[in-house]
C-alpha cells in the first residue's frame, strides 16, 4: 500500500492514467489525489472533490464537467426531468454530493441525504459553501425502526443489504422514513425525487407515501444491487399506484426507473 491506501496495482493505474491524461486521448484528465485526515481530496480540471476512499477517482478519468454531464443524462435532468429556479429536489443516496451539486447548480434546492457517516462526512464538505443544499446523514427504510447498515464508501456501495465481495463492516442504526424526514426539514412541493438506495428503492418509496404525493417527478437507480436482483418493477408497481407514468430511461447502460406524474 501507499501513502494513499492504495495497492501497487492500482497506484499504477492511477500514475498510467495520470501519463495518458497529459495527451487527452479520449477525453481523459489528471486526477490528483492527497489525504485530509480519514478523508481525500482529490483535483481534477480546477475542481476539488472530498472522497472517502482514494479508488472514486476512477469516477472522474474524464473531469469534473463530464462527470456532472453524465450524471445529469443518468437521472434526466433537463431531459426528460426539468426542474425551474427555486423548485426542490430530494437527493437520497447523495454519496458525495455529485448530483446534488450538478441540481444545485441548475438553479435547484437540495436535500441531500446519505446512511453512510463516513460519506456523509465528504457530502457535507463539499457542500459546505453552498447554501442551496442542505446535508445530512439518513438511512432510509418504509418504517422507523433499528437496522443493520453495510458501510462499504470506498465502492459506493454501503447499503443495507450485504454489498457483494469481500467481508463488509457493518453497523446498527436508526432508520427513517422519507414522510418523517421531508416532516424534519419542512420539505413541500418536491420537482425531482432522485434515488440511489442501493437496493432498498421499494421500501423507500413505501416509506415515502405523502412525498410521492406532492412530487412531480423520480429518477431511481434500480439496478440489481439488491442481492443481485432488480428493483425496477417493484417501484414502477408502486409509482404507478400514486399516478406517475413511468418514461422511457435515456441510459440503457445504467437500469434507471424514470416517471412523471400525470396532469
Amino acid at each position: 500500500m501507499n501513502d494513499l491506501g492504495l495497492s501497487f496495482r492500482h497506484s499504477l493505474q492511477l500514475n498510467v492514467h495520470n501519463l495518458v491524461a497529459r495527451t487527452g486521448i479520449d477525453g481523459l484528465r489528471p486526477v490528483r489525489l492527497r489525504r485530509s485526515g480519514e478523508a481525500f481530496l482529490l483535483e481534477t480540471t480546477g475542481h476539488t472533490m472530498c472522497v472517502p476512499a482514494a479508488l472514486i477517482w476512477r469516477s472522474y478519468r474524464r473531469g469534473w464537467p463530464r462527470r456532472q454531464q453524465r450524471l445529469a443524462a443518468e437521472f434526466g435532468l433537463g431531459d426528460p426531468l426539468t426542474i425551474a429556479k427555486g423548485e426542490t429536489v430530494i437527493d437520497i443516496g447523495a454519496n458525495v454530493g455529485d448530483f446534488s451539486i450538478t441540481a444545485a447548480q441548475a438553479g435547484a434546492r437540495v436535500f441531500a441525504f446519505d446512511g453512510d457517516p463516513a460519506v456523509v462526512e465528504c457530502l457535507k464538505a463539499n457542500t459546505a459553501d453552498n447554501d442551496q443544499i442542505v446535508a445530512a446523514c439518513a438511512i432510509l427504510w418504509c418504517e422507523e425502526t433499528e437496522i443493520t447498515f453495510y458501510s462499504a464508501p470506498g465502492r459506493a456501495d454501503s447499503s443495507i443489504f450485504v454489498p457483494p465481495g469481500e467481508a463488509v463492516p457493518s453497523f446498527k442504526a436508526q432508520a427513517t422514513t422519507l414522510d418523517a424526514l421531508a416532516a424534519k426539514y419542512g420539505i413541500g412541493e418536491v420537482a425531482l425525487l432522485k434515488m440511489d438506495a442501493e437496493g432498498a428503492e421499494p421500501e423507500v418509496l413505501t416509506g415515502g407515501r405523502d412525498v410521492l404525493m406532492r412530487t412531480r417527478s423520480v429518477a431511481i437507480d434500480t439496478g440489481p444491487e439488491r442481492n443481485g436482483e432488480e428493483t425496477g418493477e417493484a417501484c414502477e408497481e408502486i409509482l404507478r399506484g400514486y399516478g406517475f407514468t413511468i418514461l422511457r430511461s435515456n441510459t440503457p447502460a445504467r437500469k434507471i426507473t424514470m416517471a412523471s406524474r400525470v396532469g
